[in-house]
């Protein structure tokens, strides 16, 4: 193998013309691979000697920072007349609708309106409508109410999504009127109810009876107090036997154990 001292001595050892052209042949490369970059990066428009300098980045960002600052504005706010302005837009009190817009007619209710058909030919009781009255003409309901279902337990409350009483009792028991009345519906709804029974006591107070399993009354018979109506079930919507006891009061439906 060759001794590698050798090849350290034939560098160092070499005459001094060669070791100067070596040194000016790398300068000269340098030289002038930097004066390319120069040329290539600087623009020039073919009429006179080039004057962007975009290629010192550094002279561009110390000029960059030289510049005079933007001189900061501030800005106010009213806020009390935003908050009034916002307040205005969510009136409340103000009608909805376009302004100076007539109000929609109410249309009429038919009283000669045929109910829909009950199901597999089961018969249905008819609705004593009328000309319907004023609120305050009607009298205030008046006297306590008799139990509907004699031995029910309540199954479910009256409360905001469940507007009476659903009173449970085996299948086929009793139920009673909760007081002496005029019977002005007996037969099939269609509204979920089944089977309905709904009497009008005279006094502005009229009782539903929901989901029977048979209507022993017809429509405009009076019925007394206690006097049995029709049996417990569970037709229309319900998950068990038991009667869905409505009380409505001068239009509205009310709580049924404010009257027992």
């Amino acid at each position: 193998m060759p001794d590698p001292s050798r090849l350290y001595r034939r560098v160092t050892e070499s005459n001094v013309p060669t070791r100067v052209i070596a040194h000016l042949s790398v300068v000269t490369l340098v030289v002038a691979a930097s004066f390319a970059g120069f040329s290539s990066t600087g623009g020039h428009d073919g009429a006179g000697p080039s004057t962007d300098r975009s290629f010192l980045p550094l002279i561009s960002s110390v000029r960059g920072a030289a510049a005079p600052t933007q001189e900061l504005t501030a800005t106010t706010y009213d806020v009390d007349a935003m908050i009034e302005e916002q307040a205005t837009l969510l009136d409340r009190g103000t009608s909805a609708g376009r302004p100076n817009e007539p109000m929609p007619t109410p249309v009429p209710v038919d009283p000669d309106a045929t109910p829909l058909p009950a199901p597999n030919g089961a018969s249905v009781g008819t609705v004593n409508v009328g000309v319907p009255s004023t609120r305050t003409a009607r009298p205030a309901a008046t006297g306590a109410l008799v139990w509907p279902v004699p031995g029910g337990t309540i199954s479910q409350y009256y409360h905001a999504g469940h507007l009476a009483l659903d009173i449970a009792a085996p299948y086929g028991s009793q139920i009673v009127a909760a007081q002496s009345g005029t019977v002005t519906w007996a037969g099939w709804r269609n509204n979920g109810g089944g089977y309905v029974i709904q009497i009008d006591h005279g006094n502005g107070m009229q009782t539903v009876y929901n989901h029977l399993s048979s209507v022993w009354v017809r429509a405009g018979q009076y019925v007394g107090a206690g006097q049995g109506i029709g049996a417990i079930g569970m037709t229309g919507l319900a998950t068990g036997p038991h009667c869905h006891f409505e009380v409505i009061v001068n239009g509205f439906i009310d709580n049924p154990l404010r009257y027992f």
